[in-house]
């Protein structure tokens, strides 16, 4: 009995040493120590396009600022693409302008012109010959008429003689008088047909073909005074449209022909030599961005209760003794993780810890804290 008590004894004794030992200091301690490395956010950088490298503009290693050019490819083919681009929107531009204005005067002063000369044709189709030209063609009529029977009478004549014989007719003459005789009677025929197209006037085929003519030019005019169709503006409004969003895709390809500094940045790896050929997507520069540094520290599970996101920090490194600079607590990982990383026994779990994001405050960190840095942290803790 005495020596079960003896052993009780010994178990309550070192449970009180150890809750001393172990708690005690925690409860007393009003900030948690800890050592952490400065991290930074990584960029893959490349071009959509790619194509060849002309130039390299930077060196690992270099610190870079934002826009700065990094990678500069070799554009010959999309700067002829631009131009392209640049012509067919002022061609747009020049459609719609004319669809906006509409018909100039001049081209109205136009169409009214043939509007009158088709209604002139009309009218005299209409109307038929004039009487003053009737009358020629009678006259001419006559005049053929009166021709043919002069080379009737001389045929006749010729031919008398050269049926009394004794050669006084040649056979030249007659055929001399034979062949006036002809045409005589050609032209008397040629005037008299003019004469009855004069008197039976216009053919009702002509009539009808210049109505249609009057029709549409009158038609035409009007379409002109009127003005551009809505139909038509809209389409050349759309096909400007178009062509002015061809011009911004290919200067966006343009500008994809220079790999740039999304932000201040320290150039990591630089892939790329002048005259590489570079497949589209491909990442060819890795950086690490200055204006994105933040501190990586591990808070012990039991700790983690007094440790609350948006608390204030303070962060020493050595490249800077004696100075604090201010951070703040942005991020509590939600998933633990063991130190050293093989736990195997019960007793290591205790070293089960959370990750902790600082992100320092001030502006100058950026120039100061750079990846990879060894730090110490200062959190205050909360009860």
């Amino acid at each position: 009995m005495n020596k079960s008590l003896v052993i009780l004894g010994v178990i309550v004794a070192a449970g009180v040493g150890a809750y001393f030992w172990w708690w005690q200091p925690w409860q007393e301690e009003t900030a948690l120590d800890l050592a952490g490395v400065v991290e930074s956010q990584e960029v893959r950088l490349g071009s959509k396009i790619g194509g060849r490298v002309e130039q390299v503009e930077v060196a690992e290693g270099q610190t870079v600022q934002t826009d700065q050019i990094l990678v500069r490819f070799a554009m010959p083919e999309r700067l002829a693409q631009r131009e392209q681009a640049r012509a067919r929107l002022l061609a747009a531009e020049a459609v719609l302008e004319r669809a906006r204005n509409g018909p100039r005067a001049e081209e109205i002063l136009a169409a009214e012109a043939v509007v009158a000369a088709a209604q002139a044709r009309l009218s005299r189709l209409q109307k038929g010959w004039r009487e003053e030209e009737i009358r020629q063609a009678q006259s001419e009529r006559d005049a053929a008429e009166a021709d043919l029977n002069l080379a009737k009478e001389d045929f006749e004549r010729v031919e008398r003689l050269a049926r009394l014989g004794g050669g006084a007719v040649s056979r030249t003459d007659q055929d001399v008088a034979r062949a006036a005789l002809d045409r005589a009677r050609g032209r008397f025929a040629a005037a008299k047909a003019r004469l009855d197209m004069l008197q039976a006037g216009s053919r009702a085929e002509d009539i009808a073909e210049a109505e249609s003519e009057l029709k549409r030019a009158e038609a035409n005019l009007l379409g002109l005074r009127n003005g551009s169709r809505p139909e038509d503006i809209k389409l050349a409004e759309a096909q400007h449209l178009e062509a002015r969003a061809k011009l911004q895709e290919s200067e966006a390809d343009l500008d994809e022909g220079f790999v740039r500094a999304p932000s201040p940045a320290f150039v990591e790896v630089v892939a790329v030599r002048r005259g590489d050929l570079v497949m589209p997507h491909q990442p060819i520069v890795r950086i690490l961005r200055t204006d994105d540094v933040w501190i990586k520290v591990f808070v012990p599970e039991p700790r983690l209760g007094q440790v609350q996101k948006g608390q204030t920090a303070l962060v020493t490194v050595e490249s800077h003794p004696g100075r604090q600079f201010k951070g703040r607590v942005s991020h509590v990982a939600a998933i633990s993780e063991f130190l050293p990383r093989n736990v195997q026994s019960p007793d290591e779990r205790r070293n089960q810890v959370f990750g902790v994001k600082v992100t320092l405050e001030e502006s100058e960190a950026a120039a100061i804290f750079k990846p990879g840095m060894s730090v110490r942290v200062e959190l205050p803790l909360h009860r």
